[in-house]
């Protein structure tokens, strides 16, 4: 037998299997994909707009293996081949509409899953050329309509990076240059581990030999959230009108007016709007927080995939660890899976010589599920590395996967403690074997500490949602120590500070009237005080990662604007906070059933509470 090189080179493996990929190329219409799909996440609305936005023709959805990288690849294809996909999904007749006009025929479409098989990853550019090509020639019908799309999966795995951490091999930016150049009517959507990668590489091409880089859109996809976790809970989310749905947008859109204005007026009476008009009762969305921080969103699509769906009457019996499905066993694969899934991940991001170091910080932070500040020292004593390797390793690679994350503290040059959160709840109970018996009884102190650490990842969330990708703030939530309490998080609007005081089981009313209440003194504290004034973000990094040179500039020119709140310094390195408006006190306390959202006068500026079940639906 003969070994032939131009057999992988030609993407003759690839090509071969081209018709399994695509098989709405044979079945046409009838390939209709609809009935795969009983809910949708808020996820895949906002790609598919961005996708039919402006000027831009690439867009990439990133982030750790096993959030629904894949899936939403295949749901934004069914969107523009199947009319039954979008009659089922797209409810707004507007919207539907405007998706019927973006229909295309099945043959315009080519979908390529990259980690299918390894052989794939072989000179990469020269199979997808390949495949690209055979797709052009044999199946693409451009007399029917020049629009078509390219779904790369998994572009990451071609990556090679050599030994000293140069890309040799799978340089897969250069390649989607060259075709966007090609068709102006081609779009090419794409999945990938991190952000920050991705831009990073797209920032060293150009299009058509001008100086412009590629415009796209790029996005985060992050495990299920409480708001989608609800939404497939209770089925009469889906199906209630629009304005007894909440609407996270609008919500958003009153913070930042709030925020602009200063005053919480917006806030407050477009929150308790949403309240009171949407489909599901306080109490029912209270009680729902237990279920989330047990399962968090992977593994309440697991036990889905187990033909227990979330609106099931049984799935609590499941996470009770009742019934005929083993949740424990659930849990272990899981587990499993994001254990190999962290150490494949460490091989593409690189800069890690024990990848294994990071599932045992993850393990560390699930075991200990610490809710309060860290001394460094402690830290890098028990993980035995040091802080550099802690900084610039494991929490670099960690966040920028969106898996465990730092709380860094504000106005402070020299800390000496830290804060960090595994971000998904499953993983933390997969880690320790609990199920919702655990969370609610069993184990004291757990639920606060899962519904915080829940509250961290949606916080961070919010903060991505709420500002520019070229704010320097945007994804950096700090905590602050005073002098008698600490506010655990400091969310970053537009340049302006919010701090937020974490009050699991005491409500703003309890806390106004109470003497011994370190926290809401903090919180007074802060927002009396001046310690925005010195607290400041690196231009030229995120979380302990550089940025480009290019993205750098783009956000020095982005807080420039006179819209912008905050400052940048005179060297311009570092961007200065502006002065906070109002304080939020985040609760999980019953009277807050009753109380609502609503806002005080404590001091010289406002207060609003805000229930947690009402915070965690603000985010996507």
């Amino acid at each position: 037998m003969t070994f032939d090189p131009d057999s992988i080179t030609s993407g003759h493996s690839l090509i071969q299997r081209l018709d399994e990929y695509n098989p709405w190329w044979e079945l046409g219409r009838e390939a209709s994909t609809s009935g795969e799909f009983s809910s949708l996440r808020s996820t895949f609305y906002r790609s598919y707009n961005a996708l039919h936005e402006g000027e831009a023709r690439l867009l990439s959805a990133t982030g750790s293996d096993g959030v629904g990288k894949s899936r939403l690849l295949s749901q934004l294809i069914a969107a523009h081949i199947d009319p039954n996909f979008v009659e089922k999904f797209f409810r707004d007749s507007k919207s539907r509409e405007l998706a019927q006009s973006n229909l295309i025929p099945p043959s315009n479409v080519l979908y390529i899953p990259l980690r299918d098989d390894p052989v794939f990853q072989l000179h990469p550019e020269e199979q997808l050329r390949a495949a690209v090509d055979h797709f052009e020639t044999h199946v693409f019908r451009q007399h029917q309509s020049s629009t078509h799309y390219l779904f790369f999966d998994d572009l990451h795995v071609v990556e090679r990076p050599n030994k000293r951490g140069n890309q040799e091999v799978g340089r897969w930016e250069q390649l989607l240059t060259e075709l966007l150049d090609e068709h102006e009517e081609r779009r090419i959507v794409f999945s990938g581990l991190s952000m920050e990668d991705v831009r990073k590489r797209l920032a060293s091409v150009t299009v058509g030999g001008s100086n412009h880089t590629i415009p796209g859109n790029h996005f985060d996809v992050y495990p299920l959230g409480f708001g989608d976790f609800l939404r497939m809970r209770y089925r009469d989310i889906e199906l209630a009108p629009a304005s007894e749905r909440f609407d996270e947008k609008s919500a958003m859109a009153a913070i930042q007016e709030g925020v602009i204005q200063a005053t919480p007026d917006t806030i407050v009476s477009e929150l308790i709007s949403q309240e009171s008009g949407s489909v599901i009762d306080s109490s029912t969305a209270r009680r729902e927080i237990a279920n989330y921080c047990t399962t968090g969103g992977t593994v309440a699509l697991r036990i889905a995939q187990e033909g227990i769906s979330l609106n099931d009457d049984r799935f609590t019996d499941v996470i009770r660890s009742r019934g005929n499905v083993d949740f424990d066993s659930i849990q272990r694969r899981t587990l499993d899976d994001f254990r190999d899934d962290l150490i494949r991940a460490a091989t593409y991001l690189g800069g890690v010589k024990d990848a294994s170091g990071l599932e045992r910080f993850c393990a560390l932070a699930a075991h200990e599920h610490p809710i309060d500040d860290v001394s460094f020292d402690d830290l890098t004593a028990v993980l035995n590395i040091d802080r550099r390797t802690l900084r610039d390793k494991y929490l670099s690679n960690l966040s920028r996967l969106h898996l465990l994350s730092p709380a860094q503290e504000y106005d402070n040059q020299r800390p000496r403690k830290i804060r960090f959160y595994l971000r998904n709840p499953g993983i933390t109970n997969a880690f320790c074997q609990n199920d919702l018996n655990d969370v609610l009884r069993r184990q004291p102190g757990l639920d606060e500490a899962l519904a915080k650490a829940v509250t961290f990842d949606h916080t961070v969330r919010l903060s991505s949602e709420l500002n520019h990708i070229h704010d320097p703030k945007r994804g950096v939530i700090k905590f602050w120590v005073g002098s008698k309490g600490t506010v655990d998080f400091v969310l970053k609007i537009n340049g302006t500070p919010i701090p937020i005081l974490w009050s699991y089981s005491r409500g703003l009313d309890e806390l106004y009237h109470s003497t011994d209440t370190p926290g809401f003194d903090a919180l007074q504290e802060f927002l009396d005080g001046e310690a925005y004034a010195t607290e400041r973000d690196r231009v030229d990094e995120l979380l302990y990662t550089s940025v480009t040179n290019e993205f750098a500039e783009q956000r020095r020119k982005y807080v420039q604007q006179n819209e912008y709140a905050g400052r940048l310094d005179d060297d311009e390195a570092l961007v200065y906070d502006s002065e906070p408006p109002f304080g939020i006190v985040l609760t999980n306390a019953r009277d807050a059933l009753e109380q609502g959202v609503y806002v005080i006068e404590a001091g010289s500026k406002p207060v609003i509470q805000i229930p947690l079940w009402t915070y965690l639906r603000l985010s996507r």
